[in-house]
């Protein structure tokens, strides 16, 4: 019998998304009725995941060999990838009506150490989540940055939600607390 607690879980699908809201990276979490003057915010998302195992193969001998070596689950990144991003506010948000897309007001900051300073556009953030992978960097486990600005200029009352659609259909989301954005 091998080291390893667990059956090799290789894959990971998303389950659910935690969605904070703050002036800063390490400022508080807003709750409903947070006022902020800050030029933008932050939406921290950590995704958390169900890890599944891959077929087995190979004999007993084999697989009690390798678990000399443990892999952290989720080596192989999602089974379910992603096929859709989708950041809204329930208000009106710079001319943007209530649930549609606010893509030219939010740039993702990865939690990854070795993408310090480096931003994208939300865009391109199914693309970057469908290649992350546990391991050497961990980037499954980490939180990634959406930074939205600039403030409503035409509404002040705010509350976001972030959707994600996968390959199955089944779609994932959490919305925000409503905060006051002057």
């Amino acid at each position: 019998m091998g080291c390893c607690k667990e059956e090799l879980r290789d894959y990971a699908n998303v389950r659910a998304i935690r969605l904070l809201v703050a002036e800063s990276a390490n400022g508080p979490a807003f709750t409903n009725g947070t006022r902020t003057t800050a030029a933008q915010v932050l939406a921290s998302v950590r995704l958390e995941y169900d890890y599944l195992a891959a077929a087995p193969s190979g004999s007993w001998f084999t697989a009690g060999a390798l678990a000399w070596q443990c892999e952290e689950p989720g080596r192989k990144g999602l089974k379910d990838k992603i096929t859709e991003v989708s950041f809204t506010s329930t208000g009106l948000f710079n001319g943007v009506a209530a649930g549609q897309p606010l893509n030219q007001f939010v740039r993702c900051l990865p939690g990854n150490s070795r993408y310090q300073g480096v931003s994208f556009p939300l865009a391109q953030l199914a693309d970057s989540l469908n290649s992350w992978k546990s391991g050497d960097y961990a980037e499954l486990d980490r939180p990634i940055e959406l930074v939205v600005s600039p403030k409503p200029t035409d509404n002040a009352q705010q509350q976001f939600r972030l959707r994600l659609r996968l390959h199955s259909g089944k779609e994932v989301e959490q919305t925000t607390p409503s905060f006051i954005w002057q």
